[in-house]
C-alpha cells in the first residue's frame, strides 16, 4: 500500500474526511504527469503535490468543494491565457491537466443507543449491510461485547445515565434511541440533536415523543433541531417483536440514506430530513465557475 493510501485509510479509521487529486490525464507542458496525487485536507492542508502554484491552489479549491458537497468530480485545467478556453486560468505553458477529485468520507455508522431487545434486535439486522455498529446503554448487563458478536460491530459502550462520553456523530453517523426508558432516551437526545448526523430516530409512543419535545423546547432547543428527530422511529409496517421493531427502523434509516445518495448523485446535498416540520436548504454543486486567480497568487508555492 502507497504512503496515500495509508494516510487515508488513518483518515478514516479517526473518521475524518478527504479528497485524493489524482492527476489522470495530462498532455503538453504540465508540472506533474498522470498518476501524480495529492491529499487535500477539511481545513485546507495538503499532503504531497500536484504541481503546486496557483494550479495547486486551484485544485485545493475544487477539492474543499468538491468535499463540501460531497460529491466526486473530475476538473480540467488549461496551462493557457485566460480567455483562450473555459477552463484556462492564466499559465502560459501550454498544457492541459486533468484531475480526478476524489471525496473520501469516513464510512457510514449506526450509532444505537440502548441494548435491549429492540437495541441488540437492531445491531444484528444492520450486521447483514455495511454500516459500522456502535451500541451504548447505562446497563453493565446490555453493555457486554460478547452479547454482539454481529459483523460490523465496532464497539459496545457502557456510559452513565446521562450519556456522558457517546461518541459525537458526525454527517455519516445515523443514530437510533431505543433505550430503556424516555429518561434516558431524552439525556442521549440532547447529546445528538444539534450534531450533523445524518438520521435521529427515537422509539416510543406520541405521547413520549411529545412531553420529550416540550421539555427540549421548554429548554430552548430551537424548533428546526426538534422537528428533524424521527418519533416514533422506523417507518409504519405494523411491527410488533423486536425484531420487526428493528426492521421498521432499519428500512426508515436505508430510506434516508438513499435519499442523501440520490442527493450527491444529482450534484447537491441537503440537509438531513425529517418526518417533522424542518426544512432543509439545498446547496448546488458550482462546477464551472471561472476562478478568480488574484484570490489565489498570495497562496502560491515557492
Amino acid at each position: 500500500m502507497s504512503k496515500v493510501w495509508e494516510q487515508v485509510a488513518k483518515e478514516c479509521k479517526a473518521r475524518r474526511p478527504v479528497v485524493v487529486a489524482t492527476v489522470v490525464a495530462d498532455s503538453g507542458s504540465v508540472p506533474r504527469r498522470s498518476g501524480a496525487k495529492m491529499l487535500v485536507y477539511p481545513d485546507g492542508r495538503t499532503s504531497d503535490t500536484v504541481g503546486g502554484g496557483i494550479f495547486e491552489q486551484l485544485v485545493i479549491r475544487d477539492a474543499l468543494s468538491a468535499l463540501k458537497h460531497e460529491q466526486s468530480i473530475t476538473k480540467s485545467y488549461s496551462f493557457n491565457p485566460k480567455g483562450t478556453c473555459k477552463d484556462a486560468f492564466g499559465a502560459v505553458c501550454g498544457g492541459r491537466a486533468e484531475v480526478f477529485l476524489e471525496v473520501v468520507l469516513p464510512p457510514d455508522r449506526l450509532l444505537i443507543v440502548g441494548g435491549g431487545h429492540c437495541g441488540r434486535a437492531l445491531a444484528q439486522a444492520a450486521s447483514l449491510l455495511d454500516f459500522y455498529i456502535v451500541i451504548a446503554d447505562d446497563r453493565a448487563e446490555f453493555s457486554r461485547l460478547d452479547d454482539y458478536a454481529f459483523p460490523g460491530v465496532e464497539s459496545v459502550l457502557h456510559l452513565p445515565p446521562d450519556f456522558r462520553g457517546l461518541p459525537a456523530p458526525d454527517a455519516q453517523t445515523y443514530v437510533a434511541l431505543v433505550s430503556k426508558g424516555f429518561l434516558t432516551d431524552e439525556a442521549a437526545l440532547r447529546r445528538v440533536i444539534d450534531s450533523p448526523a445524518a438520521y435521529v430516530g427515537m422509539i416510543g409512543s406520541l405521547k413520549k415523543r411529545d412531553t420529550v419535545f416540550d421539555k427540549l423546547r421548554a429548554d430552548g432547543i430551537d424548533e428546526a433541531l426538534v422537528a428533524r428527530v424521527h418519533a416514533p422511529i422506523g417507518l409504519e409496517i405494523g411491527a410488533d417483536s423486536p425484531a420487526e421493531i428493528a426492521v421498521s427502523i432499519l428500512a426508515e434509516i436505508i430510506q434516508a440514506r438513499a435519499r442523501r445518495k440520490a442527493e450527491r448523485g444529482a450534484g447537491r446535498i441537503a440537509a438531513p430530513e425529517s418526518n417533522g416540520n424542518g426544512q432543509g436548504v439545498v446547496h448546488e454543486l458550482v462546477t464551472n465557475q471561472e476562478p478568480d486567480i488574484s484570490e489565489l497568487v498570495p497562496r502560491q508555492r515557492e
